[in-house]
């Protein structure tokens, strides 16, 4: 699984959020890194640290996102948060099967993240963006 890499083709237009983009991106990268490290014994807690980082900086992102949905009336802003409700919960259960000893981060669960992650910027993130383009400014 290759690193996740920022291009102009993931703006919003917004540069403040953009720049959220780039570091949440970062966090996974490094979170990446970090599992693929030799010592399997670290793994455990390397996950841990890396699931609830990444968790730490996707509830500022969204609740900065949402804000700013609501700023310029983005009509799907309630379907958007939806989205990002859903996300948190799916990250908030492999932390807590990582808590109760079920599951150990590794790359399926990296992968999972990575594609919410692009996925989400690159198909419901842009919808804003066209909203602004097209409407908000008019």
């Amino acid at each position: 699984m290759p690193k996740i890499t920022w291009s102009e083709l993931l703006s919003v237009g917004n540069e403040e959020i953009d720049n959220q983009h780039k570091k949440w991106i970062e966090i996974f990268n490094t979170s990446y890194d970090k599992m693929m490290c030799d010592n399997y014994s670290l793994l455990s807690s390397i996950g841990v640290d890396a699931l609830k980082q990444m968790m730490e900086y996707a509830q500022m992102h969204f609740e900065f996102e949402e804000k700013y949905m609501q700023q310029i009336n983005y009509p799907a802003l309630l379907e958007h948060k939806l989205q990002h409700d859903l996300f948190k919960l799916q990250l908030e259960k492999i932390n807590q099967n990582f808590d109760n000893g079920i599951l150990k981060l590794n790359s399926e669960i990296m992968k999972l993240i990575e594609n919410w992650l692009i996925g989400h910027i690159q198909k419901e993130d842009q919808k804003y963006k066209i909203f602004i383009t097209n409407f908000a400014k008019k």
